[in-house]
């Protein structure tokens, strides 16, 4: 059986029943020659949260593991926040079933607050770099990204000027605050515990932010550990 617009009535149902992942669905004008660079740049949240996962899984760092808590309390703090305030989004997107509240952004809160967390810790020596320009650089970048971030979300309607800028400040807040438990909490209680833990030591957790240069330090390890080997090896065919 056909519509009047030749559409099988079963393929008009599933479309109307079909919906979608919303975390990394990003919508934009199809005439809007600037929309997909946008809607690219919204979703460096995302990039950034699986780039500290993958850091965890790699380097079993405490202080990355701490990053990462500090990103889930932001989010839960958004979440609060939202359904505290209950201010809707701006009414362009409404019938693309965004039903979520837009006061604070979420992704400008996340980005000021991983911007302001990796600043301090560059700026009181937690991430060791020597060469000023580096650090410079790095924290210029972190802002500059936070920034095309926020204006990503005005410009694809999600979020009012007024959302981003209380989600930017929000953020500041929090990852200054967070920064603040991390030093005084975490660290000289929390971390020790974990590392020292019989579960800590079978799953490599180590806190390695008082080692000058962590590349270096690897690096000679490896190469020393290498050494040994072969000597061994040599000594065997000996």
């Amino acid at each position: 059986m056909e519509s009047t617009n030749g559409i099988v009535a079963g393929e008009e149902d599933l479309h109307t029943a079909l919906t979608f992942l919303e975390l990394t669905t990003v919508h934009y004008k199809n005439d809007d020659p600037y929309g997909w660079i946008n809607a690219y740049i919204t979703l460096i949240p995302i990039a950034i949260a699986i780039g500290v996962l993958t850091l965890i899984l790699f380097k079993r760092e405490v202080r990355t593991i701490a990053v990462f808590m500090g990103l889930l309390f932001s989010e839960t703090c958004n979440y609060i926040l939202k359904k505290s305030i209950k201010e809707n989004r701006p009414s362009y997107w409404k019938e693309l079933k965004k039903q979520s509240y837009g006061m604070p952004s979420s992704h400008s809160q996340f980005m000021f607050f991983f911007a302001v967390l990796m600043t301090l810790f560059i700026l009181k020596h937690r991430i060791r770099i020597k060469n000023r320009l580096i650090q410079l650089a790095l924290i210029i970048g972190l802002y500059v990204l936070a920034l095309f971030v926020a204006y990503s979300r005005v410009h694809l309607f999600y979020h009012t000027t007024k959302q981003v800028v209380f989600g930017s400040f929000t953020g500041i807040i929090l990852g200054a605050f967070w920064f603040v438990v991390v030093e005084n909490i975490l660290r000289p209680y929390i971390f020790p515990f974990f590392i020292n833990h019989p579960i800590g030591k079978f799953f490599y957790l180590r806190d390695s932010s008082d080692i000058e240069n962590l590349l270096e330090f690897e690096y000679y390890n490896v190469i020393n550990a290498q050494s040994k080997k072969n000597n061994k090896n040599n000594k065997k065919k000996e």
